[in-house]
């Protein structure tokens, strides 16, 4: 039935929270538009209050139809920063403490996160999809009027959200407890709706609807053959609570009233890729009550003029990208210089932002990893001049860290390689952001380690690094001495042992966050002797030398990249002296000028699926003393000559090369997380030696290939791989994490 625009009732459009399957409430929307079906109030609860707001702010279902296809909804349960983004050496300390924990460590106790991510992404994509809108005195303001319901996590009690940033009432909404952390506004702690209010229908009625349209997309409950772990037990318990707010709501709902229940109640709340199939079924729901909802349409003439009034009303509102900035505010939480912020975030006055651009420099801050959550919303002063309210906050939980690490590596023939180890990183220590990092490894491989880093300026550009380390490693040693570097040394060697002590300070400038120059020096005091025979090699040596060090990371991941580069130049010019017997027989101390270049390069590409990593590995010393290798290269292990034991071939030289395919089968998407499994194979040709007199051309090369299949875990790479070297060299693999050294 037809209406005029005084006669006809005010007709509320109320959705529920669901995760991806709130697609469905854009379908829902999409069909009410079809049907010329005006909508006067809106309220919403989780990812329906952010659909809501979408549409509050007057956008057609349309345009909010295409974040499904351009957002990448994962992102918002992944804060971390990609390792392409962050400090050079940050990298390297997580590449190696690969188990991020992210727990703060204090006076006898850790401390965990409120959340498993807090929200930075999420609040990112709140911002950039719905234009970043300044504060409003109510959200009767925007084209349909809207309100937001979120959970007072201390009173347990519905909050509903009317005025003040529209994205602050969806992250608010949507702060599922336990994956995001309470969300503050107004000094209440917020979380989702979902518990109390999950279909907000009397909120709808508050602001004076006459007839609601609910949109219900609660979840399935699980049958008995579904409950296999205790996540089970605890999704089944939530989902409880939420589907009884929402019956308690639907039970309010009159014979005036629609109530539309989408075939989505099997999607789990994090199958972002299923969200168009959820549209469509938001769609479909609709029409199949046509008959119901057809009463509530207007004539084309009639609906024209509602959706001029709401695009009228949507010129009204002030979106982000207009405001001229007339002063940056920096509300400094840390511990860290006003200046360094500043610097970081490079956000100038007297100027238009863009969204993007803004984000692009809070992620530059936010790559630091030393922060709980950077917002910023836009404000006015009391002389109306427009303020960019910056609010960074450090980790609440800090500002000490503890990280893990844990490697194997099996070949089911000789002994395994393994390594556990933990790391703390103490931060609090300058307004410059100095920190001092510990490491303990033990395993096949010790070390004890310490590094302090120094900013010189608040910029961090340039900085100073001062280490000392404690090292025990295990190497093999051919018994035909380390001038044989033949694939049969591999057969019969005698298990050695390298004790250092080191130091080594150096000076650095890192001009942008995947690139760094070194000039410093290094010490090192060492032994190496038979394990078995500590009588038979004794040496003892001394090294003290200057290096230059050049480094670009831009690589994704260090053991299973799949974009960017990696490339380590590094000379060092040292001093030796070596005092060592062999079999009894005492050798006269030697002294000896050291020259020592050595290259790393990693590059990888992808297509879709598909991904090319290639490896360069090559280091060269100009040496007298070639009979025990100071600093040794090593050879040997899963991808790294393939077929023969990890490191079981040591010289003073190396080159090596490899070219590796691996194919991306599936995804194990997770929501928070992926595990991709993944199958490939791989080319390798190099070496080791020792002799200086063989140059490149006479340097015993050997070629080798293997074949994989594994998972991306969130301990690192689990992989099972056969590889095979020349000669009729064979192995069987088990690694498990990462294999950096």
């Amino acid at each position: 039935m037809n209406s005029t625009d005084k006669e006809r009732p005010k007709v509320a459009v109320v959705l529920a929270g669901g995760g991806a399957k709130g697609a469905a409430h854009i379908g829902v929307l999409k069909a009410l538009e079809e049907l010329r079906i005006p909508v006067d109030i809106i309220t919403g609860t989780s990812m329906g209050a952010y659909v809501g707001g979408l549409y509050a702010t007057g956008m057609s279902a349309d345009e909010i139809e295409s974040f499904i296809y351009s957002v990448e909804w994962n992102d918002g349960y992944r804060d971390r920063v990609s390792r392409s983004d962050r400090r050079v050496r940050d990298k390297e300390y997580e590449d190696r403490y690969q188990i991020n924990t992210d727990l703060g460590l204090s006076w006898g106790e850790m401390r965990a996160p409120k959340g498993v991510v807090q929200g930075q992404n999420m609040l990112r994509i709140l911002r950039e999809t719905s234009g970043n809108l300044p504060a409003l005195d109510s959200f009767d303001e925007l084209a349909i009027p809207y309100r937001s319901v979120a959970t007072d996590i201390i009173d347990l009690k519905p909050v509903v959200l009317g005025k003040g940033h529209l994205v602050d009432a969806m992250m608010a909404s949507m702060s599922v407890p336990g994956a995001l952390p309470p969300y503050e506004i107004d000094g209440q702690l917020l979380v989702d709706g979902g518990v109390t209010n999950n279909m907000p229908v009397d909120v709808a009625r508050e602001l004076g609807a006459d007839i609601i349209i609910a949109v219900d997309i609660s979840s399935d409950y699980k049958d008995e053959e579904e409950f296999t772990t205790y996540l089970t037990v605890a999704n089944q318990l939530s989902n409880y609570l939420v589907r009884r707010s929402t019956q308690q709501q639907a039970e309010t709902l009159t014979d005036k009233d629609v109530y539309l229940h989408p075939d989505v109640g099997g999607m789990q709340t994090t199958e972002f890729a299923k969200m168009p199939d959820a549209y469509k079924e938001g769609v479909e729901i609709a029409m199949e009550q046509q008959e119901r909802l057809v009463q509530l349409s207007v004539s084309s003439k009639e609906y024209q003029r509602y959706v001029e009034a709401k695009q009228q009303a949507r010129k009204k509102l002030t979106y982000g990208d207009e405001v001229v900035v007339d002063q940056v505010v920096i509300n400094n939480n840390t511990h860290y210089s006003d200046e360094l912020l500043a610097q970081r975030l490079n956000l100038q006055a007297g100027k238009r932002h863009t969204t993007e651009e803004i984000e692009k420099s809070v992620q530059s801050l936010y790559a630091l990893d030393r922060f709980e959550l950077i917002t910023y919303e836009y404000a006015q002063d009391e002389e109306g001049n427009n303020q960019l309210v910056v609010d960074v906050n450090e980790k609440s939980w800090g500002p000490n860290y503890v990280n893990f690490r844990f490697f194997l590596e099996d070949d089911f023939s000789t002994d395994s390689q393994y390594s556990i180890g933990i790391s703390t990183n103490f931060t609090d220590l300058n307004d410059n952001g100095a920190e001092l990092r510990t490491n303990l490894d033990m395993g096949t491989d010790k070390l004890i380690e310490a590094q302090l880093y120094s900013p010189l300026l608040s910029s961090q550009k340039a900085f100073t690094t001062l280490g000392i380390k404690y090292s025990n490693d295990k190497r093999n040693a051919p018994i035909g001495g380390f001038e044989d570097t033949s694939l049969e040394a591999t057969k019969d060697y005698l298990p050695m042992t390298y004790t250092e002590w080191g130091a080594e300070f150096a000076l650095g400038y890192q001009n942008a966050l995947w690139n760094e120059l070194k000039l410093g020096v290094r010490y090192v005091d060492g032994e190496a002797e038979l394990s078995s025979l500590p009588s038979y090699l004794d040496m003892e040596y001394m090294r003290i030398g200057g290096f230059t060090s050049f480094r670009i990371d831009t690589l994704n991941d260090f053991s299973l990249p799949t974009r960017g580069i990696y490339l380590n130049l590094e000379y060092m010019v040292s001093h030796d002296t070596v005092d060592g017997s062999t079999a009894g027989i005492s050798a006269e101390e030697s002294e000896d000028t050291v020259h020592e270049i050595s290259a790393r390069f990693i590059g990888a590409k992808s297509i879709k699926r598909h991904t090319l990593v290639a490896n360069l590995d090559y280091g060269v010393v100009q040496s007298k003393n070639s009979s025990v290798p100071i600093n040794p290269k090593e050879i040997g292990g899963f991808l790294n000559l393939s077929g023969i034991p990890r490191n079981s071939l040591i010289g003073q030289n190396k080159v090596f090369s490899s070219l590796m395919y691996r194919y991306r089968w599936f995804d194990n998407d997770f929501g928070i997380f992926t595990s991709p499994f993944y199958v490939g194979t791989s080319i390798e040709y190099g070496g080791v030696w020792s002799d200086p007199d063989i140059d490149l051309n006479e340097a015993p090369l050997y070629l080798a290939g293997s074949v994989f299949a594994g998972v991306d875990s969130p301990v690192g790479p689990i992989m099972l791989g056969y590889g095979r070297t020349e000669d009729n060299f064979s192995s069987v693999y088990l690694i498990i994490g990462t294999t950096f050294k």
